[in-house]
């Protein structure tokens, strides 16, 4: 049942009683904050204490292949624990680029989509890239002040402040002046500088994360350069016949993969030596409140630090629900899905998600005994293990794949010392996401008294 306290000069202001009104996430957020007010704590609102902006509309033209070009993110893709550029954008043919790339600090408001409200931070890794119009950006001189902000606007007010001002028929939009003429109640200052203070750990913790992994990564790439290609794939290969075995799609023969895959099998070994490959069966969702069921993870989601709208599902969904959770230690990816997408990008399991469920379309890969989580994960990330896993991929509309074709991929062999490196950048990232939890969950239990 879903109850909320309305003032009486709320009821004469608004001119109706219905529950339904007053216990909609918007109103009701609007409520607490004034009764906050009531109480004597200060308020301001986002556009008196940050510069607010977005960068106008424009047509994008992206670079070709060996054209120069600004690395692109999707709005989305700045909630990745590696965010990957989408595309490029040609730097001869756009103007004015630097304006699209946020500076290091900055916060960036999701304004359009059907998950809108969602706020990520720029950090030196994302102020690289050149993001659109639809992620508004928020500009704050005081860290403290910018933590605090950046705390307020992912607690349960702060989203439903937000989304309250949303418009559109078809997508849902927020516009600067929506953003800018969010109330934000200044608790104490001792609460501010404790919620300030947890958010500018989790922010580093995660920077921090992210280096490692990608130092990893490019250190991989340097050891082992994947191949090339020796003519353009417009041309054309051919294939004996006596090569196919029971596979007659084209992308599987394809001579980069096939060189990536022979590459490997020299110096590496199958991913099957390093783990068990499992893809459950399909069930029956039944989502429910947080409180009455288990967090689900989706192929995207489990790329994401903090997974965007995520859901919840209750354990009558399932003849057997440990079948389809997750475990810390297993490496993760999407296996149903776009395989020019990220279909087979993967994902390391943190303690802090031990035992949550993920959904049908997640390839779980568990390390068999003696192996360390961190080799299997890194040997994976590997660009030439990802080229194998998606041109596994089969289905007329919907890209799928078998665990045991997984399982055959070739992978190459990891240092116990990369191993070791990669489980530590996943720890900073789950410690990262502890103290960001523990800031906004200090700050909701300061908003609701």
């Amino acid at each position: 049942m879903n109850t909320a306290t309305v003032r009486s000069r709320s009821v004469l202001a608004y001119d109706r009683l219905d529950a339904h009104f007053f216990t909609s996430p918007g109103v009701a957020a609007s409520e607490r904050v004034a009764v906050l007010e009531a109480a004597g704590t200060p308020m301001t609102r986002v556009g008196d204490i940050a510069r607010v902006w977005a960068p106008p509309r424009f047509a994008r033209a992206f670079a070709a292949a060996a054209e120069p070009g600004l690395p692109y993110l999707r709005p989305y893709d700045s909630f990745e624990y590696l965010p990957v550029a989408a595309d490029r954008l040609s730097l001869s043919r756009n103007d004015d680029l630097d304006r699209l790339r946020p500076r290091a600090g900055t916060l960036l408001q999701t304004c359009s989509g059907r998950n809108l409200g969602p706020c990520a931070y720029a950090d030196e890794y994302i102020s690289q890239f050149a993001l659109s119009h639809d992620m508004v950006r928020i500009e704050v001189a005081d860290e403290e002040l910018r933590m605090y902000l950046f705390a307020f606007l992912k607690t349960s007010t702060g989203q439903a402040l937000l989304r309250r001002g949303k418009s559109g028929s078809v997508i849902d939009h927020l516009t600067v002046a929506d953003v800018a003429g969010v109330t934000v109640p200044m608790v104490s200052r001792e609460i501010r500088q404790h919620v300030a203070q947890l958010m500018a750990s989790g922010i580093q913790l995660a920077a921090e994360g992210r280096s490692r992994l990608i130092r990893l990564l490019a250190k991989q790439e340097e050891s082992l350069p994947v191949p090339s290609r020796t003519r353009p794939a417009r041309e054309g290969w051919t294939v004996k016949v006596g090569d196919v075995g029971d596979r007659l799609d084209a992308a599987y023969y394809d001579p980069l993969v096939v060189a990536a895959r022979e590459q490997l099998q020299t110096s590496g070994l199958r991913c099957g030596d390093l783990a068990e490959a499992l893809l459950p069966a399909r069930y029956k969702r039944y989502y429910v409140a947080p409180e009455h069921g288990r967090p689900i993870l989706s192929g995207r989601q489990l790329l994401q630090l903090e997974p965007v709208n995520l859901r919840h599902v209750s354990d009558r969904s399932f003849r057997d629900p440990a079948e389809y959770e997750i475990s810390a230690g297993m490496t993760v990816f999407g296996a149903v899905g776009r395989s020019e997408g990220r279909q087979g990008t993967v994902a390391l399991v943190t303690p802090d998600r031990d035992g949550w469920l993920a959904s049908n379309d997640v390839m779980r890969l568990r390390p068999r005994p003696g192996v360390r989580p961190g080799a299997l994960w890194l040997a994976l990330a590997a660009r030439q293990a990802r080229m194998q896993i998606n041109a596994l991929s089969f289905g007329s509309v919907i890209d799928h794949m078998n665990p045991w074709d997984v399982e055959s991929v070739f992978v190459p062999r990891v240092e116990d010392t990369d191993a070791m490196e990669a489980e530590a950048g996943w720890q900073a990232f789950s410690q990262g996401v502890a103290d960001t939890s523990a800031a906004v969950t200090s700050l909701e239990a300061a908003l609701k008294g």
